[in-house]
């Protein structure tokens, strides 16, 4: 199991090109189990390259305890169980393209 340190929606976050925020949190389930996904939005307007963004998922895995706990800062930590299976990874994205068919999709790798 791995921690995962839920992000405030909506909470601009800077990196040096420009900056991301989370604006959806959901949870979807797909062979009998419940995974967490994060709708992200990334803006780059920092760089040489000129204006650009993108839309973004993350999943940090499988659900084993919802917001079981709060780290020091205050924020809800849930337990999660990477996916690291290939032919459950290609399912899941299928199933989120259907919903968000413009982002990109990275999975935690734990």
């Amino acid at each position: 199991m791995e921690d995962y340190t839920h992000h405030a929606l909506g909470e601009e976050v800077q990196f040096v090109a420009g900056h991301y925020e989370i604006v959806e949190e959901g949870r979807l389930t797909h062979g009998g189990k419940e995974f967490l996904y994060l709708l992200g939005i990334a803006t780059v307007d920092n760089s040489c390259c000129g204006r650009t963004g993108c839309q973004f998922l993350f999943i940090p895995g499988y659900l084993h305890s919802w917001k079981v706990r709060t780290d020091a800062q205050g924020r809800a930590v849930s337990e999660v169980e990477p996916i690291s299976d290939q032919q459950n990874q290609s399912v899941i994205r299928a199933l989120l393209k259907v919903r968000h068919p413009y982002a990109q999709i990275n999975f935690f790798k734990g």
